[in-house]
């Protein structure tokens, strides 16, 4: 796993560089999300990882662990077309009004997790699935989860998945 340097690094100067590939029309390599959607999509992750949504967990307790250790605290990269039991089977339909406005929203949340955990550096927010969070497994779980969806849209490779 990255150190909470490396990811806030990417975060705040790299994130930038995959959002300007994105346009209405990008197409997904899998799945159903359009690009508004994906972003979006990851506007709702953000929400859940400063406490602005909550969420419960549906992993068997005794579980949790394990499916942490595996899933999130590994260099693995997030599995494609996984269905994430908190989200309906369709896409959400468009929250803004198009794309640069979905965009400007995920900004300003990148900003404003950065900001929760800098007010709250102790705090934890609960994941669905990887149970309770601290600020640094919640930048890895964005890193991977972003990375997961600009590859969804081609905006990166494989290759450039999990270093």
């Amino acid at each position: 796993m990255k150190s909470v340097n490396e990811l806030e690094h990417v975060f705040e100067n790299t994130i930038d560089n995959w959002l300007v590939a994105l346009h209405q029309d990008s197409k997904a390599l899998w799945g159903n999300m359009d690009a508004q959607q994906m972003i979006e999509h990851l506007i709702i992750a953000l929400n859940v990882s400063t406490g602005k949504r909550v969420i419960e967990l549906v992993t068997p307790i005794d579980k949790v662990d394990k499916i942490k250790n595996i899933g999130l605290l590994s260099d693995r990269p997030l599995q494609r077309d996984f269905k994430n039991v908190a989200l309906p089977l369709d896409p959400i339909p468009h929250m803004q009004v198009d794309i640069a406005t979905a965009i400007e929203e995920l900004k300003k949340e990148l900003k404003l997790f950065k900001n929760h955990y800098t007010l709250h550096p102790n705090i934890k927010h609960m994941h669905n699935v990887f149970g309770e969070l601290g600020y640094h497994e919640w930048l890895w779980m964005h890193y991977k989860h972003f990375i997961h969806h600009f590859t969804q849209f081609g905006v990166l490779t494989p290759t450039d998945r999990i270093e």
